[in-house]
C-alpha cells in the first residue's frame, strides 16, 4: 500500500500542472492562439531563418501525431501565420514557414508569456524555483527514461 504522502504529491503536481495549462490557454486566448498554436509557431521561430521545418520534423519535435499537426497548420495558414513552400531539396516535398505577419507575433508575445510564467512562479523564492526546476527535472528523466524501455 502507498503511502498518503505520494497521492497528496502527485495530487499537487497534477493539480499545479492544470493551474499552468489554464493559465497558459488564457494568455493565449488574449492574443488569438492556443497553446498549441504557439507550440508551432514557436518551433518555427526556434530553427532561425528561414523559420522552415517539414510537417514530420514539426509533429516529431512537438511530440504530436501527424493528423493533429495538419488541422493546427490549416488554422495557422488560414491566419496568415505559417505558409507551405517548396523543399528545395525534395521538389516533391512541402516545407513549412513562418511568415512575417508570423515571425512579428511570435517575437512580441515571446517576452510576454515568459513574464506570464513568472508570475506563475511568484509565491516561490529564487532558491525554492531553481530546488522545483532541479526536481521537475529529475522526475522528467525518470519518465522519459521509462517510456524508451
Amino acid at each position: 500500500m502507498r503511502k498518503p504522502c505520494s497521492w497528496s504529491s502527485t495530487a499537487r503536481l497534477g493539480g499545479a500542472a492544470r493551474f499552468v495549462e489554464q493559465a497558459h490557454e488564457r494568455f493565449f486566448a488574449e492574443h488569438g492562439l492556443t497553446r498549441a498554436d504557439w507550440d508551432v509557431l514557436a518551433g518555427l521561430r526556434r530553427v532561425g531563418p528561414p523559420y522552415r521545418l517539414s510537417p514530420t520534423d514539426l509533429y516529431t519535435g512537438l511530440m504530436r501525431a501527424s493528423g493533429t499537426i495538419t488541422h493546427r497548420l490549416r488554422r495557422l495558414e488560414r491566419a496568415g501565420l505559417v505558409k507551405r513552400v517548396p523543399d528545395p531539396a525534395d521538389g516533391r516535398g512541402m516545407l513549412v514557414e513562418l511568415t512575417g505577419k508570423g515571425l512579428k507575433l511570435v517575437d512580441r508575445l515571446a517576452q510576454l508569456h515568459l513574464d506570464n510564467e513568472q508570475r506563475m512562479l511568484e509565491p516561490l523564492g529564487a532558491e525554492e524555483r531553481a530546488e522545483l526546476a532541479s526536481l521537475l527535472s529529475r522526475l522528467l528523466e525518470g519518465f522519459e527514461g521509462r517510456s524508451s524501455e
